[in-house]
């Protein structure tokens, strides 16, 4: 296997320290992860290149190997300690503020080929997710898998936590928000945690690996001719299928760029804050990315926390309305709503409060709604006013419970 050298960045703190931008030919099949920028195929540039973002937090970079056409979003965190290793395989995607975390010699992770781990994700080793050469599997928006196995084919959506040694066998799903902490429960439907996988999940697994190995060829090929153009506030690729042109960030109505910014805004983002306003009401870690799904129209910000994610399916856009407040780690995601008819695009109203690990979903939510703590709605519409207690799980306008693990 040909590497070449990586370098530190002295100025991150001790044991945090990011790999410096670098791009160097390399093989396709698993190669050392060498830098937050491309690591680029030797033959087929970045047509083939796996793309990590400069945000991401690499720890113990020779232990970490990754496959081609790899997307690894801005501020996900990839860390492999005291002999553990940590492999990701070809055309997985690890997404904004996922966090992988691999401890000691049996702690390591491997991330298949064709695996999708969804915003703000956690996996905590040992676990699996996916194998070599098997069919797409996927980890969905703030779920925890610690110290588990997910089979090629099998899924764990939204918010749900799987315990250590469980494996979920392919063809099946668990629900959202369930806990998982026998095998029994991964396996049998009639226990209520999971259920089988559709054909129109997998064609919608299908989709989103689609969609990342071209944003890792379009980010790579942004990056190897404009370094700069990959950081902090900053334009989207080009993506012919699903968004073919490429936006500047619009911020106070000025096409705005800003390669230090501490959070990354990219693509088509319309918001009302001027650049001086976000650095006073955004926390670290904030991910706003309309380079899939544009454009988003962002109303002016009350508080937005850390680790936020905003981003949207393709075909798609996303309206946040005036004096919103995002908690820690929460996810607003748009998308076509299957709930609706006539179907509707994610809109979040005025004075919305979303609590910390709240996801919200291709879903309409009026003004001044308050959505509690790890609850999760999603194809769903909230009257102005609603109160939506701790951990409550709304899918389709139905309540279908809470959250186990909180």
């Amino acid at each position: 296997m040909s590497t070449t050298r990586s370098a530190m960045d002295a100025s991150a703190p001790a044991g945090q320290r990011r790999v410096a931008a670098e791009v160097g030919p390399l093989p396709t099949s698993h190669p050392s992860v060498l830098a937050n920028l491309p690591v680029t195929a030797a033959a087929d540039g970045p047509s083939t290149a796996s793309f990590i973002d400069p945000t991401v937090v690499i720890r113990n970079v020779r232990a970490i190997t990754i496959g081609a056409k790899v997307y690894i979003g801005p501020f996900a965190n990839v860390s492999a300690r005291r002999g553990a290793t940590i492999a990701i395989g070809n055309s997985s995607n690890v997404q904004d503020n996922v966090a992988i975390r691999a401890v000691g010699r049996d702690g390591g992770v491997v991330i298949g080929d064709q695996a999708i781990l969804a915003h703000n994700a956690s996996v905590i080793g040992p676990a699996t997710i996916g194998a070599p050469g098997g069919a797409a599997a996927f980890v969905g928006f703030n779920a925890v898998i610690d110290g588990a196995t997910v089979q090629p084919g099998a899924m764990v959506s939204s918010l749900a936590r799987v315990a250590p040694g469980i494996v979920i066998p392919t063809g099946m799903k668990v629900k959202p928000g369930m806990d998982i902490r026998t095998q029994a429960e991964a396996e049998q439907e009639s226990l209520g945690k999971v259920e089988p996988v559709t054909s129109g999940d997998i064609q919608f697994m299908n989709d989103v690996i689609h969609v990342n190995e071209t944003l890792a060829a379009g980010y790579s090929a942004q990056a190897i001719e404009s370094p700069r153009s990959v950081r902090g506030i900053g334009p989207n690729p080009p993506a012919p299928t699903f968004n073919p042109i490429s936006h500047t960030p619009t911020l106070a109505g000025t096409p705005t760029t800003a390669p230090r910014f501490h959070n990354r805004i990219i693509g088509d983002v319309r918001m009302a804050n001027f650049p001086r306003q976000l650095h006073r009401v955004m926390g670290r870690g904030d991910s706003i990315r309309a380079d899939e799904a544009s454009p988003f129209l962002v109303g002016s910000i009350a508080r937005m926390s850390n680790r936020v994610t905003v981003h949207g399916l393709e075909h798609s856009d996303l309206i946040l309305g005036d004096r919103d407040a995002f908690g820690f780690h929460s996810v607003i995601h748009g998308g076509s709503d299957s709930g609706q008819n006539p179907e509707e695009t994610t809109v979040v109203g005025d004075r919305v409060r979303v609590g910390a690990w709240a996801v919200v979903f291709r879903s309409t939510i009026g003004d001044r709604v308050r959505i509690g703590r790890y609850a999760y709605v999603d194809g769903s519409t909230l009257a102005p006013g609603t109160v939506v207690p701790r951990g409550a799980i709304i899918v389709n306008n139905q309540f279908l419970g809470t959250v186990e693990w909180v």
